[in-house]
């Protein structure tokens, strides 16, 4: 199973693992969580383990 990488920065020489979501779609959120919505980003050199999420707005500093 593949990593899911949507509405997302990933810095460079990031490792995403296998079944690791990062950021959403706008779509799936309504009202009030939609206009809070925003990217995902990873710094550099990050590693994202797997099954781990990241969510929107979410500012990844340090490997998960």
């Amino acid at each position: 199973a593949g990593a899911i990488v949507e509405y997302a920065i990933v810095g460079e020489d990031c490792v995403i693992s296998e079944n690791a979501h990062i950021g959403r779609s706008p779509e799936e959120y309504e009202g009030e969580a939609r206009e809070n919505w925003g990217i995902a980003v990873t710094g550099h050199r990050i590693t994202v383990g797997k099954g781990m999420q990241v969510a929107p707005q979410q500012i990844l500093s340090e490997s998960i």
